[in-house]
């Protein structure tokens, strides 16, 4: 995963959204930072819940197109929450770019979520097709 240097632009993020929409990017290069900026692009510009399925919508189209079987119900779902959770805490203060570029910055690890999982947990089956509470941590109780 390259390091991630900040976004300079809306038309740069948008371009990230809109490679990602078009199915563009190989699986390799929709790494981590780009399934943040997605998410959180979505999330500043719809609805709450507009910004998670239309997430969950493109990553499942993301996946078939490229012949994957991986959507994880459990994974994807800790990150919106994060995300929202995040963004939510921000506050409004500053411009878009900003704000996207430190959301990005403070959740661009994606073991992140080995603070909440175990990896057992996660591997588990049902964890793949619908939501379970993580039992390392609990979730930010402002969700």
């Amino acid at each position: 995963m390259p390091e991630f240097a900040g976004y300079s632009s809306e038309a740069e993020i948008q371009e990230v959204v809109s490679q990602f929409e078009k199915c563009a990017y190989q699986p390799e290069e929709f790494f981590h930072t780009r399934h943040l900026t997605v998410a959180a692009w979505y999330f500043l510009h719809l609805d709450g819940n507009v910004a998670e399925e239309r997430m969950r919508a493109g990553l499942r189209r993301f996946i078939r197109h490229h012949r994957k079987n991986a959507y994880h119900v459990t994974i994807t779902e800790f990150w919106l929450r994060l995300v929202k959770h995040t963004l939510q805490q921000m506050g409004a203060s500053e411009d878009s770019v900003s704000r996207l570029n430190q959301l990005v910055e403070r959740l661009n690890s994606k073991n992140l979520i080995h603070e909440y999982y175990t990896r057992e947990q996660l591997d588990r089956p049902e964890a793949k097709t619908e939501w379970i509470e993580p039992q390392s941590k609990p979730m930010p109780s402002a969700l």
